[in-house]
């Protein structure tokens, strides 16, 4: 099965904020490269206000080998947008890309370790 991972973030009216997300998601792919992992694309996409959105991430894929999405919502909880809108959009990628087998991945707030990992990056910046 070749497959590919889309991470989604929020979007942001600040382009400089969109770029952060783009460079970090850029950054994972460099890093799942290297730990083997097979993806034949890793991209990001938006929720709204920034683009590509999902359908146009997808669509960057039309001349990939691709049978099966992964998408990863890099948001930290379970509010409205992780609990209605990725799954309307999830459904209407399905419809639209009948052939691909797309897979809605948790959240990233709902990682395991994500709390010591706060922490760790609250003490690295402490002048103790």
């Amino acid at each position: 099965m070749s497959k590919a991972l889309l991470i989604m973030a929020h979007g942001s009216r600040s382009d400089t904020a969109n770029d952060e997300f783009r460079a970090l998601v850029e950054t994972v792919a460099e890093s799942a490269h290297a730990a083997g992992e097979e993806y034949v694309a890793v991209l990001p996409c938006f929720l709204e206000l920034a683009f590509p959105s999902l359908i146009e991430a997808i669509q960057q894929l039309e001349h990939q080998p691709v049978t099966h999405v992964q998408l990863y919502p890099l948001f930290f909880n379970k509010g409205k947008h992780v609990g209605r809108d990725i799954p309307a959009q999830i459904e209407d990628a399905r419809a639209r890309f009948p052939e691909l087998s797309i897979e809605l991945l948790d959240y990233f707030g709902n990682a395991k370790g994500l709390a010591p990992l706060v922490l760790s990056h609250i003490v690295a910046q402490s002048g103790d």
